[in-house]
């Protein structure tokens, strides 16, 4: 199953830098989750779906020295720039992998599996989560973050906001995703027969800074997607991206990301 035609959100080194703030964005909220995991020195863990490796890196950190943390992705180009940046950083316990987990058939390897903002891009989430599973040992424990995009706002009211709204949900189903999937996460995870399953919403909002950047940026990384499907036009784009640019520099204005499901559980160890 190639998933690469299902996101929607552009790639390779644009695609990076909007991964870049997205992470510093999430930084609070998924340190906050993956402290709740408890995670212990010697532990190995898998972040599917890593992008540029960001939360790989923070895995490999908690698991360190004697753990490792596993990054794999479909995006050559991401997966190059996490290799370089890892090393930079002289981060020894760390590995990416160019890979669509959904065709691995691995053995169980790893303690702990963790997937950010992947399964929202999938037409069988489900079937996603039980390639997830193939590579978790009996008790490990699957952590996931997805969007809840029906909780975006935007106040005051913006047109700007609205189109992006629309065109960003549109697009996302039009290739067979849902861009509401962190609602979902419990029940799949429930249907995957995962244990004492635990759940938790949050959504970085402010007044300022990147959080009120994204917006703007993620309706840029869409406008191929955007363009392909007749949605709108090269200038149509552009005024909507400069309109949420404006609109993010008032500081007057509040606006955030989407709303954030975390869910996490345990695989039964028989």
């Amino acid at each position: 199953m190639d998933n690469s035609k299902h996101y929607v959100i552009r790639g390779g080194i644009e695609g990076r830098e909007r991964l870049r703030i997205l992470a510093r964005v999430m930084h609070e909220s998924t340190g906050s989750l993956l402290d709740r995991l408890e995670l212990t020195g010697g532990q190995t863990c898998l972040d599917v779906g890593c992008g540029g490796g960001d939360v790989t890196r923070e895995l490999a950190s908690r698991v360190a020295p004697a753990g490792k943390a596993v990054g794999t992705d479909i995006d050559a180009t991401k997966i190059e720039i996490a290799r370089e940046e890892s090393q930079q950083a002289a981060i020894k316990n760390i590995e990416f992998r160019l890979s669509d987990l959904c065709e691995a058939l691995r053995a169980p390897e790893f303690d702990v599996v963790y997937s950010r903002f992947l399964l929202t891009h999938l037409s069988d989430p489900l079937g996603a989560v039980k390639s997830f599973l193939r590579q978790l040992r009996p008790g490990g424990i699957l952590a996931l973050e997805d969007i809840d995009f029906s909780g975006s706002f935007a106040y005051p009211e913006s047109r700007a906001f609205q189109k992006f709204y629309d065109l960003y949900c549109t697009v996302v189903r039009n290739r067979g995703g849902d861009p509401n999937m962190g609602q979902r996460l419990p029940l799949i995870m429930k249907e995957c027969g995962l244990e004492a399953i635990q759940v938790s919403v949050v959504q970085p909002t402010g007044l300022t800074g990147d959080v009120k950047r994204l917006n703007g940026l993620t309706m840029e990384n869409i406008a191929d997607t955007v363009l392909a499907d007749q949605l709108a036009t090269t200038e149509e784009i552009a005024q909507i991206v400069r309109e949420l640019n404006e609109y993010a520099d008032d500081e007057r204005t509040l606006t955030g990301v989407p709303r954030v499901v975390q869910a996490w559980g345990r695989l039964p160890f028989v």
